[in-house]
């Protein structure tokens, strides 16, 4: 017996030593894989925004420490429509509200769909289209449609009589047509995030309201936007952060010219154009905090809104 236990273990020590280097390689396989990432977001993402926190407080010219960057940004905007800032802020502001407007019609396509109305199906793959096809297309799609000789063009010529205008080169509507395009390209995602929350509702609760008569706006209004708050408030939430950061394919459309520039174009211009990284760096840590507040104040209403709702 004793012989046997003698024999026993080193066939223990041999299985001890098979699991340690099982758990080993098991675990160094997790932070190789890990590795990836983390070094991406360490340089990608820390490094380059302490690089631009720094360059924010150094002289261009001089390489020194020096709060000239802020001072030409404030005099910038002091300047205001001279600088051309007052421009790209009032498009930004459009850009945004576009945003908004897209969440806001997101949900009621989405809704339409939802309850299956007639043609849902073709309205769901115009609303989708645009994730599948390349954006540098569908610009070049819609500018040949916009383009003087395009069906637009005809149609205006047609109902008004005169030439219709380059709507893509003049000031007067370069900035709507972009909107537009912005508004009916973002709506894609945000269906298909809505859609999902929708389609989780229990139709028992549908059931219960049309047995109570309530009608489809009251229930869109009453029953399914607070059943589906949380998902509605994470969109929302997302698009007012980005406030100063809203803009559409302006380098595809129009390189910002005619009047379509905005503050994040304006900023790519001063960057890869002109090489102003100091100053573009001291722009956007201004920006940075006055976004704060809105953020606070986006977190502080959608914690307000339900967040326990199981179904």
């Amino acid at each position: 017996m004793y012989m046997t236990e003698l024999a026993i273990v080193p066939e223990v020590a041999q299985s001890k030593t098979i699991k340690r280097k099982n758990t080993i390689k098991k675990y160094l396989y997790i932070y190789c894989m890990l590795a990836v990432p983390i070094v991406h977001f360490l340089v990608f993402y820390v490094y380059v925004n302490f690089d631009s926190f720094m360059l924010a407080f150094i002289d261009q010219h001089t390489g020194l420490w020096s709060f000239d960057n802020f001072q030409l940004v404030f005099n910038d905007i002091g300047m205001g429509a001279a600088s051309g800032l007052l421009s790209n802020i009032k498009n930004t502001i459009l850009y945004f509200l576009q945003g908004l407007l897209s969440n806001i019609l997101s949900f009621v396509f989405a809704y339409f769909i939802y309850k299956k109305v007639l043609l849902h199906k073709i309205f769901r793959f115009v609303f989708v289209i645009p994730m599948i096809v390349s954006s540098v297309v569908l610009v070049a799609i819609y500018s040949n449609i916009l383009s003087t000789g395009g069906p637009v063009a005809v149609i205006y010529s047609f109902f008004t009589g005169k030439d219709a205008p380059a709507f893509l080169y003049d000031e007067r509507y370069a900035t709507g047509c972009i909107l537009f395009f912005s508004l009916w390209t973002g709506l894609g995602m945000n269906i298909i995030l809505f859609s999902g929350a929708m389609n989780r509702i229990p139709q028992s609760v549908i059931e219960y309201a049309k047995l109570d008569g309530v009608g489809e706006m009251k229930e869109m209004v009453f029953i399914v936007m607070p059943i589906i708050a949380p998902t509605f408030g994470t969109i929302m939430l997302l698009s007012c952060i980005s406030v100063f950061g809203a803009s559409g394919p302006i380098l595809l459309f129009t390189d910002g010219m005619y009047g379509t520039s905005t503050i994040s174009y304006w900023m790519y211009a001063n960057v890869v154009l002109q090489s102003q990284y100091n100053y573009a760096a001291a722009f956007g840590l201004i920006l940075t905090l006055a976004s704060l507040p809105i953020f606070f104040l986006m977190r502080f209403l959608v914690k307000k809104l339900p967040d326990d709702i199981e179904f």
